[in-house]
């Protein structure tokens, strides 16, 4: 799964994705974003790419019930294509997830606690996951949502069996391609790949969202036992 993340400066995102920054968008970086708390996302609108910010939990316009989002942050790339939750936003609303990193737990034998760890691309880029976006609106409450799409782990991710799904540069403009219909085409961007994403232990204190700032990713040494 992937359930917390750590976005920083929208300018840095937009210049490695070519994307424009949306002029409405009001934002404060974060190292310890949860699901349904604003997220930062880049889709394709007009023939452009723009940087906007969408809450983080998929509701369809069809969707009557918004508390649906706690259950949407994540969608796996295996059933994508045919769950009605996703399906249509995977055939045309493709987004591109920035981030600096990611978070990930281990059980560590001997506590009752899971030692959380952080990734990051090895080049210190933006690492980029795939994601989806829809819009969706009762009356006056009005919303762009969003999701991120999991794979199985792959040599980078020792310490779970699932992960994000993680686009390298090349893949970018075919994922947000809404004319891209071919699904065994679209699968093959979602298998995990290796050597990109390093890793070291956090704080545990990233296991609350009421905790944040960029102490959180500074590596600590782990709990015994922890997964190297």
């Amino acid at each position: 799964m992937c359930g917390r993340i750590a976005q920083s400066e929208p300018s840095r995102y937009a210049q490695r994705l070519g994307a424009l920054i949306d002029a409405e968008l009001d934002w404060r970086p974060s190292w310890n974003i949860g699901p349904s708390a604003p997220v930062l996302g880049v889709r394709e609108r007009h023939g452009e790419r723009v940087l906007s910010s969408y809450l983080w939990g998929l509701l369809p316009g069809w969707c009557d019930d918004p508390k649906a989002a706690a259950r949407t942050f994540n969608a796996r790339a295996e059933s994508v294509a045919t769950r009605p939750m996703y399906r249509q936003a995977f055939r045309r609303r493709r987004l591109l997830v920035p981030v600096d990193g990611f978070y990930e737990w281990a059980a560590a034998p001997g506590s009752s606690r899971k030692q959380p760890y952080y990734f990051e691309r090895a080049d210190g880029d933006p690492v980029v996951l795939a994601g989806l976006w829809e819009h969706w609106a009762r009356g006056d409450d009005r919303r762009l949502t969003a999701t991120v799409l999991t794979t199985g782990a792959g040599p980078d991710m020792p310490v779970h069996d699932r992960q994000p799904v993680v686009l390298e540069p090349e893949d970018w403009e075919r994922w947000l391609d809404p004319e891209l219909d071919d699904d065994e085409v679209r699968r093959t961007l979602l298998e995990p790949r290796g050597g990109v994403l390093v890793h070291h232990p956090v704080s545990v204190e990233v296991g609350s969202v009421r905790n944040d700032g960029p102490h959180l990713v500074k590596a600590v040494v782990a709990m015994p036992g922890a997964p190297s």
